[in-house]
């Protein structure tokens, strides 16, 4: 029984860094900040109101793929490779704000709805 509960939280955690993977590539192509913003709101949300205890990870492996994003792409010309470190740790702080506020707002969301459907 573990082991399924463990494999449901490793897939959740895996889902959520392929989203914040998507948003941070989505960042680095795009000069647009609202559509990364949007994709990292609706990624936690989601993350959130299917598992709304662990929340606050699911922001966290959402950080961590953008992370995982800014390490993972060649840099580009003019760029001093000694800055793609800290610059991905700067994107995936950022990024933690509105994913953690997606994911929160996901979990409130189904808490309401659950007492709503019980009144």
């Amino acid at each position: 029984m573990v082991t399924v509960s463990l494999a449901k939280f490793a897939a959740f955690a895996l889902l959520g860094a392929a989203f914040g993977a998507i948003a941070g590539l989505w960042d680095l192509a795009s000069a647009a900040l609202s559509e990364t913003v949007t994709i990292l709101l609706a990624s936690g949300f989601l993350l959130g109101a299917l598992v709304p205890r662990a929340a606050p990870v699911w922001a966290l492996a959402i950080a961590a793929g953008v992370l995982g994003s800014h390490l993972v792409v060649p840099v580009p010309l003019g760029v001093a490779p000694d800055a793609v470190l800290p610059a991905g740790l700067i994107a995936a702080g950022v990024a933690l704000v509105p994913a953690l506020a997606g994911a929160m707002a996901g979990a409130v969301a189904v808490r309401a709805a659950a007492r709503l459907g019980r009144l």
